[in-house]
């Protein structure tokens, strides 16, 4: 599928949408306020108002390709618990695609490996806190 390459940017717009909007209005969204150039083929994800639709639009080589979806049950999280974030990982984007909610930014593993661990210790008998 075209939302799981190589390279690819995941884009999130600020402002809740209409989810009226079709090809023409998404794309005037992601040139003229998001400075999108749309042949590079990244990804433009679209929260709908009452937070029950999403809707993604990507350039896929040779045109336009507009992917909406439902939630049944639940609502899809909003753009104000992105904690100001306007570009998500693809893994992200698979988990609010489930109805999952991203409340921080997932840790790049690299670089957590090459960070010190800390070490544990044992407190001295007769320094611990009593309760």
């Amino acid at each position: 599928m075209f939302l799981d390459r190589k390279g690819l940017r995941i884009f999130v717009y600020r402002e809740p949408i209409d989810m009226r909007c079709g090809f023409e209005k998404l794309h005037s969204y992601c040139v003229h306020q998001m400075k999108a150039i749309m042949d590079q083929g990244h990804v433009y994800l679209f929260f709908g108002k009452n937070r029950r639709r999403l809707k993604i639009l990507v350039y896929d080589g040779s045109g336009l390709v507009l992917i909406a979806k439902r939630m049944e049950r639940g609502n899809f999280m909003s753009h104000s618990e992105l904690l100001g974030r306007n570009e998500i990982s693809q893994q992200e984007l698979q988990l609010i695609l489930h109805g999952s909610i991203i409340r921080r930014p997932l840790v790049d593993r690299s670089l957590t490996a090459s960070m010190p661990q800390r070490e544990s210790f044992a407190l001295p008998i007769g320094s611990q806190p009593s309760s």
